[in-house]
């Protein structure tokens, strides 16, 4: 079809086409953030995947058809995904096997037929040509040759662990389906069916607003007006991009005109003459009661039939309206809803100024926003006197600007708030802060001041760069008193840590804002070198901005909301171009409208919002932030979200070159054979590995820093119809289970919900399990006890089955928290558990088995070779080199000690050998010699010893020296009967001397020093010998203390003969330490 310009749709787009996916590459996925039967956000695919030679090849009808009901239907993928922990490729079906995650009216054949998902690597290719008879389903197998059907009851197997099973608690996808408005008559006939889609290219016109302003009397109180027509101003000076077209109506008792559809220049001086002609200097003095809406929208309406457009279509009208001192009639509100609704306007209400002191919700202009599909915003009345607080203009300002982000396609280039501030005056002198710009933010940075009156801004104004520079402000410095305003506008601003210092002389009851917003650097690059372009099947992409997107699943709180569709979540979406930013910090601020009973203003309510896959959250590192609505009283709140990088925790998901260069391609022909499918681009063969969306995760590798950010959105009103008091706890989406056969032991894993939904912490456990699953999802089945005290939602949570006692059987378990008024949550997603019979040897599971998986550590099957990856088999090359090099090290090291050893023996045995025989004149001790009073050992004249004096000897010498001295004939004589071996050291005669702990040796006639320990003597059958080194020693003192005469008696007179002098034993307290001391030793005689 021709390409045609038509205005742009009022509904957001349903599918877009843009780059590769960091993780999917060019397959395509869809964004789904709610439960079950939520439609999704969007559909996103490449051009690569639309080129016109790949499409009768992919079967892309059937792609095109499975992400179509994703988004439209609210259903999920029936496959499973590698390694995913929630949802794995297999799961144990029966005790001995594995089967594929799926949902197919007969089983399909395939490889593996079975794999223990506790391997990575498990992925079942399917064989088309042996599964003709397979015919469902699209959310499962859509390439397969007869595959063109959804499951429906008869087909569907509620316990299978896929992503639909658990987000829709097993319902099958068919019975979702036809809960929606579009088979609400049922399924077309056969014959109306058209099996060829058509696709209309529009190029979208300039969008339209139209501002339709209240002017009555209630304007003319305490300067509104004078606020009002400031903030207007501003949106037409400084907000809305050239090219759009903007017109403004006014309107009281009737309406008028003041600027026609116009298109909006790029001069500023241009600008100044369109919002000074649009709105009047002063109000009119019409009461309130006498104004009519319907007066302003119908000229609005008019406004853009008379376009030239040819259709109402698509426009926005922005109306400025107090709303109605009473609640609308049913009558008013039908004539509204039959005035927008059939021309596809799109209606955002602002309420200013809400006067109520504590508003309630009432049937007022909001309902236009509920009508038309749109948010709407409310500004709380702060009056002081004659005077209103310059608060509600800035909070004005904020509304409009973010009203203006809905619509427009081009949003993200638009200049982003990245810090605002409000200094109360009356306090001090100086008012100082930081920022920070990251590194997508390098374009045009513009820090303004917003004032009441000019004089509350004192004349220092001061910048201070990240390096620590100051900006000199003073010829950077622009006064605009028409919005109240000073701009500093720094081009090409440095990414970092900025600081500043303005003076504050605001009066007590005033304050000055402070807002600092900056331009994408992508706007810069891209008048350069253009969008984002297509060269081959690579993108030449500039660096696209992080931007910050909020919304409420709706908008209005009440108990019927919470029962028909769930409870009202918060979501924020932090995104750079496509790519997810992650591990980001992302807060929630509700703020009440109105007073308390004290006259201040109401405390907000903080809180974090997830991005864990639990909870609300679905889907793990998405980018989308979640969590339930706490508890609210009846009321009206603004609802705010921010987002910085948690102290440089977030990152965002890149591509990495090794894991998407298959996927990078798209999703190409599948050749049909006998084996695995393989799929075929123009550039290479693509085998299956890729990742596809979604799982319980995005299955990221690669991620880069994300820089310093901050950045804020407005969602807009949220009203609450009634006080919600209490709310159950949320339901646990994330149960999973390790398995650990060796000690029989089981270990359950999720995340913690809440006492009130995701908020606080609960007061107990239920958990029960049992061999049927749909007993057990409905709590029926065994109860067990002794479970873990809850933790703060959002805390990791385990408990521990010890000695589980059910072997060789699968069974079910669920666990549910209670809140301390005894109300339950919902079971949680069951999880499987299979504990095998005791083995001789099994393998303990450290991953864990899935949720699905059932799996135990133990595998019955052995995983086929090839399963292994390419990053397997690297570890398992690495690590048998790396222990090649420490036995090879090792060999090495014992080869040197033991030749150093060698050398070392040898070396000593040369020595021995060498050393002299001892002097056949030298004497040795003997009983028979007279004690010398100087000396305590005597030697006596003997026969020359054939053996050397040192510590060790050859057996066969001494056998030869024992052979001499006792000869086989007995009378040949010898002196074999008591003598002491001779060994080269001479014997000690005296049967007394003996050795301290101190390392002295010490005789019963010698006394001893303070150093020595006094022993037992040794008994008379100890002899002991002294090696004689032939050196000299210092000859101990004499003793004075002898043995008793009983004692002397028994032992012969020694000999006369003056002894050789020996070296003192070594000991710590003698002079003398020389390194023959260490000879000296004690031998018994055995």
């Amino acid at each position: 079809r021709p390409v045609m310009t038509a205005p742009r749709p009022p509904q957001e787009a349903a599918i877009t086409v843009g780059p590769p996916h960091p993780v999917y590459g060019n397959a395509p996925w869809t964004l789904q953030v709610g439960g079950c039967g939520a439609p999704g956000k969007r559909i996103y695919f490449t051009p690569d995947f639309l080129d016109q030679r790949n499409h009768t090849a992919v079967f892309s009808d059937r792609l095109f058809a499975q992400e179509w009901a994703k988004y439209r239907w609210g259903v999920f993928e029936e496959y499973g995904h590698p390694d995913d922990p929630l949802y794995p490729t297999y799961y144990r079906s029966e005790p001995r096997s594995h089967t594929p995650t799926g949902c197919s009216n007969v089983a399909v054949i395939g490889i593996p037929s079975s794999c223990d998902p506790f391997h990575q690597e498990c992925r079942f290719h399917p064989q088309p040509l042996r599964n003709l008879q397979v015919t469902s389903s699209l959310l499962y197998l859509h390439y397969l040759p007869n595959v063109g059907h959804f499951c429906g009851d008869d087909t569907h197997d509620s316990t299978t662990p896929t992503k639909h099973n658990a987000m829709c608690e097993g319902r099958s996808a068919w019975d979702v389906m036809a809960q929606h408005q579009d088979f609400q008559q049922g399924a077309p006939p056969e014959g109306h069916r058209s099996s060829q889609p058509l696709f209309e290219y529009m190029r979208p016109a300039a969008n339209r607003y139209v501002i339709v302003v209240e002017d009555t009397a209630v304007m003319n109180t305490q300067k509104r007006w004078e606020l009002l027509r400031k903030a207007v101003r501003r949106l037409l000076v400084y907000d809305i991009p050239p090219g759009e077209k903007i017109g403004v109506v006014i309107f009281d008792s009737a309406a008028r005109l003041t600027l026609p559809l116009t298109v909006v220049p790029d001069a500023l001086e241009d600008r100044q003459r369109l919002a000074t002609a649009s709105m009047p200097r002063t109000p009119s003095q019409v009461t309130e009661r006498s104004k009519c809406i319907l007066c302003g929208l119908e000229k609005a309406i008019d406004m853009l039939e008379n376009d030239g457009v040819g259709s109402t279509a698509g426009g926005v009208i922005i109306l400025i309206s107090s709303g109605s001192p009473f609640p609308l009639t049913p009558v008013d509100l039908q004539e509204l809803r039959s005035l927008v609704q059939p021309r596809q306007v799109q209606v955002v209400p602002v309420l200013y100024p809400m006067t109520a002191k504590s508003p309630t919700p009432s049937m007022g202009i909001d309902q236009l926003a509920h009508i038309t599909g749109t948010r709407w915003y409310a500004i709380a009345d702060e009056g002081i006197g004659y005077e209103s607080k310059v608060s509600m203009m800035v909070a004005l300002m904020q509304a409009l600007y973010s009203a203006l982000r809905i619509f427009l396609p081009t949003a993200d280039s638009l200049p982003l708030l990245v810090h605002q501030r409000e200094f109360p005056g009356g306090i001090g002198s100086i008012s100082q802060g930081e920022f920070v710009l990251d590194g997508t933010l390098g374009g045009e940075m513009r820090f303004s001041i917003t004032y009441y009156n000019l004089g509350h801004v004192g004349n220092l104004i001061v910048l201070i760069d990240p390096h620590g520079q100051n900006v000199d402000t003073t010829n950077l410095q622009e006064e605009d008193d028409d919005v109240n305003m000073i701009f500093v506008t720094v081009k090409n601003a440095m990414p970092g840590r900025w600081r500043y210092k303005v003076g504050n002389r605001a009066d007590s009851h005033q304050s000055l804002y402070i807002h600092v917003v900056a331009t994408p650097s992508s706007n810069i690059s891209n008048q350069h070198r253009g969008i984002s372009s297509l060269s081959g099947s690579h993108y030449s992409t500039p660096a696209i901005a992080i931007v910050l997107k909020g919304w409420l699943s709706s908008a209005v709180v009440t108990t019927n909301t919470s029962l028909a569709s769930g409870p009202v979540i918060v979501y924020a979406k932090v995104w750079s171009g496509i790519r997810a930013v992650i591990g980001g910090q992302v807060e929630a601020r509700i703020q009440r409208l109105g007073m308390n009973s004290t006259g201040s203003a109401f405390q907000p309510v903080i809180f974090l919002l997830h991005d864990n896959g639990d909870g609300a959250d679905i889907t793990r590192n998405d980018g989308v932030y979640s969590r339930y609505l706490p508890s609210l009283s009846l009321g009206r709140y603004i609802v705010t979200v921010t987002a910085t990088d948690h102290d440089g925790r977030a990152a965002l998901i890149v591509p990495d070159p090794t894991t998407l260069s298959p996927s990078h391609h798209h999703l190409g022909s599948r050749l049909m054979m006998g084996g695995p499918v393989i799929r075929r681009t123009r550039a290479l063969t693509y085998d299956q590995e890729g990742a596809y969306c979604c799982g319980s995760r995005v299955p990221y590798t690669r991620t880069q820093d994300a820089g310093m950010i901050a950045r804020e959105d407005m969602i807009g009103v949220l009203d609450v119809l009634e006080d919600v008091i209490t709310q159950p706890p949320s339901r646990v989406t994330d149960l999973r289970a390790i398995v650990n056969p060796a000690v029989r032991q089981i270990t359950l894993i999720w995340t913690a919900p809440g006492n009130q939904l995701d908020h606080g912490r609960a007061h107990h456990y239920e958990m029960v399990f049992g061999r049927n699953a749909g007993h057990v999802t409905t709590g029926k089945g065994t109860r067990l006890t002794d479970l873990e005290q809850p933790k703060t939602a959002g805390k990791h949570s385990e408990h521990l089955l010890k000695q589980w006692p059910h072997h060789d059987a699968i069974y079910f378990l669920v666990i549910r928290a209670v809140t301390h008024r005894g109300q339950p949550g919902p079971w949680s997603v069951p999880v499987r558990l299979y504990m095998p019979s005791p083995a001789t040897t099994t393998e303990i599971n450290t991953r864990g088995s899935t949720q699905a998986g059932a799996t135990s550590v133990g595998n019955l099957e052995s995983p086929r070779r090839k399963m292994l990856s390419t990053r397997d088999l690297l570890a398992i090359v690495g690590a048998a080199c790396g222990f090649l090099v420490i036995v090879l090290i090792l060999s090495i090291y014992y080869v040197v000690i033991v030749t150093r050893r060698r050398k070392r023996k040898e070396l000593k045995i040369h020595k021995s050998d060498s050393i002299p025989p001892p002097d056949q004149e030298s004497e040795t001790d003997s009983i028979d010699k007279q004690p010398d009073k100087d000396l305590v050992i005597t030697e006596t004249t003997k026969e020359p010893r054939p053996l050397s004096p040192i510590q060790s000897w050859p057996a066969s010498r001494l056998l030869n020296e024992h052979e001499r001295r006792c000869p086989p004939d007995p009378q040949s004589g010898g002196d074999c009967i008591n003598p002491p071996p001779d060994l080269g050291v001479p014997p000690n005669p005296h049967p007394f001397l003996y050795h301290t702990m101190n390392g002295r040796y010490i005789e019963d006639n010698i006394p001893f020093d303070g150093g020595s320990m006094v022993s037992t003597q040794p008994s008379d059958s100890m002899l002991v010998y002294r090696l004689d080194t032939g050196a000299t020693e210092t000859a101990r003192p004499t003793s004075t203390t002898g043995w008793d005469n009983n004692m002397r008696q028994a032992v012969a007179a020694p000999s006369q003969q003056i002894p050789q002098q020996h070296i003192a034993p070594y000991d710590q307290h003698t002079s003398t330490t020389l390194p023959h001391d260490r000879r000296r030793r004690n031998v018994t005689q055995v």
